[in-house]
């Protein structure tokens, strides 16, 4: 049974200036595997930009926002056929828990001016 689904669009120029102004900026929203990944990147503004916007479209689709979750609490990730996937730990992970969702569905997409992501919950079997 689908619980919410979420959606967010970001201007990749806004992230990076982000990322320029405030050097803790990155530190603060992503994690240790998101950084690494998206440095090996032609275009790491890119890719940074589509993993936040893929961390508020999956807030919106379990409808809690940032309330009591950290950002880094959330690594979008990628399996060996390029499909993105989030990782939840800490707050999150005992977030979606307490609210019964089994998984996450995401998809991301980008222009060169704006990143998007897709998010939908999918509650446990028999809730």
């Amino acid at each position: 049974m689908l619980k919410g689904i979420g959606i967010d669009i970001v201007e990749i120029a806004r992230i990076e200036r982000a990322m320029l102004r405030r050097p803790r900026f990155k530190w603060r929203v992503f994690t240790e595997g998101e950084i690494t990944y998206c440095g090996t990147k032609p275009n790491p503004a890119l890719h940074y930009s589509a993993r936040f916007a893929a961390k508020e479209a999956i807030l919106k689709s379990i409808g809690t926002g940032f309330r009591g979750v950290k950002w880094t609490d959330i690594e979008i990730c990628r399996d060996e056929h390029g499909r993105p996937y989030a990782l939840f730990t800490g707050l999150a992970k005992g977030k979606l828990e307490e609210l019964g969702v089994a998984d996450v569905l995401i998809s991301l997409s980008f222009t060169s001016g704006s990143a998007v992501a897709m998010a939908a919950a999918i509650m446990k079997k028999g809730d």
